[in-house]
């Protein structure tokens, strides 16, 4: 086979040496050997780790969609927990507010009774006081009457009356008003 290399090379036939017919044989017998080889390096040594590697990534894979899951439907239960928290707090608010409303319409109410009480005794007092000071003015207005008629006839007429005649003249006056 030498020879034949040698002849080609001589004869100046250059070129890829892969394309030479008359070395198929020896190059197909290295190409088995070497994957051969080749062969069984990767299935022995780099298949087994790359194996191993795939299924250490499919099994971390798979914890990681496990714990996504878990830690998925935890929050969902914090998020329903605290959605019927949200709820009872609107609840209570809304009873304080109820409570509130109730508690200040009953003072209200309590204070205004008080005030009527208060502005109802006023009033009946100063009714009192407003009767007590007619029944004074009466009892006074003969006195007033008196004086003024005694000096009504004093200027007009000129002459001086006496205090008991006009006191009589106008309790008669008075009589015939109040009669009439």
């Amino acid at each position: 086979m030498a020879e034949t290399q040698t002849e080609v090379a001589a004869a100046g036939q250059g070129g890829l040496p892969q394309f030479d017919a008359t070395t198929f044989e020896t190059q197909l017998v290295w190409l088995l050997l070497s994957f051969v080889v080749l062969f069984i390096i990767v299935s022995r040594m780099a298949l087994p780790r790359v194996t191993k590697v795939l299924e250490e990534r499919e099994e971390r894979i798979a914890t990681d969609l496990d714990t996504a899951e878990r830690l998925r439907r935890e929050a969902e239960d914090v998020k329903n927990a605290y959605e019927v928290s949200v709820v009872e707090a609107r609840r209570k608010a809304q009873e304080t507010i109820l409570s509130a409303k109730d508690s200040i319409k009953a003072d209200i109410a309590k204070a205004q009774a008080e005030l009527d009480a208060k502005l109802g005794a006023k009033a009946a007092e100063a009714e009192a006081n407003i009767a007590k000071a007619r029944k004074q003015a009466l009892a006074d207005i003969d006195a007033v009457a008196s004086e003024v008629a005694a000096e009504m006839v004093t200027k007009l007429a000129g002459v001086d009356v006496d205090a008991a005649d006009t006191g009589k003249a106008v309790k008669a006056a008075l009589a015939d008003v109040k009669g009439a």
